[in-house]
């Protein structure tokens, strides 16, 4: 995605990761047990980063098999096409890309949608 860390402090397993032009534009802390919490319990489903366009999900479709990072799934939504991947931490990722202008009305006039997307 083009972050990079911009500062960690290991000892309070915090990591701030940036693009560039702001300090950090995500700010990661661990756990204090360093465990990931159960499915089961309440915390972060997963973080959705937006990509420009349908070619842009192809390419880093393409990049996260290349890099051999395990994909979760792809969907194909009313609104927005997805590709769904666990991060080395056991946090679940969705990258995505808005497919018309005005999802929000579109999605309440035709409802939800979940098919898988076929990448190949």
């Amino acid at each position: 995605l083009g972050l990079k860390v911009a500062h960690e402090n290991l000892e309070r397993g915090a990591v701030f990761l940036s693009f560039g032009k702001e300090h950090h534009d995500l700010a990661l802390f661990q756990q204090a047990t360093g465990e990931p919490p159960a499915r089961t319990q309440p915390g972060l489903h997963h973080v959705a980063w937006r990509l420009d366009n349908f070619e842009e999900l192809k390419a880093a479709y393409q990049e996260l098999k290349r890099m051999g990072i395990p994909l979760d799934s792809t969907a194909e939504h009313n609104v927005t096409r997805s590709v769904y991947f666990w991060d080395p931490d056991g946090n679940r990722v969705e990258l995505y890309c808005d497919m018309v202008e005005n999802g929000f009305e579109t999605m309440q006039s035709v409802g939800p949608k979940r098919d898988p997307l076929d990448l190949e």
